[in-house]
């Protein structure tokens, strides 16, 4: 292999205090051509402007958790006022908004599966969603997103199905 189309740093872990020095080096990959794009994955506000601020590189993208109970709104703003891609991990929310009345309603008028519902709101966000599947017709469905569109009562009503974060808050968590 010749590069990397997209190295992220995973987490901050903010507890280390390494991830701007971390992000030095990720920058030094990418002007090496090992690296085409590099990004980020669960990092706030703060984080973004502590990297952008002492580097004066953005990443390209900020992946974080982000599905209809945990919409983002604020850090999806936060991304876009800088030039970020933001990716949704965990779009469907482990599956447990699969049978939101909001969500089943919106796939039974579009003749599409719940979960291809909630990765058209996402998709219909701005956002990028990653969703996980090692099924070939869930693949194949979860593709299948771009023949019908979400109305704005519908965007609205499955907007307000938050009901708050599923996994580990980026100001405190640590994997090591």
């Amino acid at each position: 292999m010749e590069y990397v189309n997209l190295y992220l740093i995973h987490w901050p872990l903010p507890r280390q205090d390494t991830y701007v020095e971390t992000w030095r080096a990720m920058i030094k990959l990418r002007e090496d051509g090992l690296v085409r794009s590099i990004g980020v994955s669960n990092f706030t506000a703060e984080h973004l402007d502590r990297i952008i601020g002492e580097t004066g590189v953005a990443p390209s993208v900020n992946q974080i958790e982000l599905h209809p109970g945990f919409p983002q709104d604020e850090m999806r703003r936060v991304d876009a006022e800088r030039g970020i891609v933001t990716q949704s991990w965990r779009p469907l929310g482990k599956g447990r908004l699969l049978d939101a009345p909001a969500v089943v309603e919106a796939a039974g008028f579009h003749g599409v599966t719940p979960a291809q519902v909630i990765l058209r709101w996402l998709h219909q966000l701005g956002t990028v969603p990653i969703p996980k599947s090692s099924d070939p017709r869930r693949q194949q469905e979860n593709f299948d997103i771009f023949r019908f569109n979400l109305r704005e009562p519908e965007m609205e009503r499955i907007s307000a199905m938050a009901g708050g974060r599923l996994g580990g808050d980026p100001d405190t968590h640590e994997e090591f």
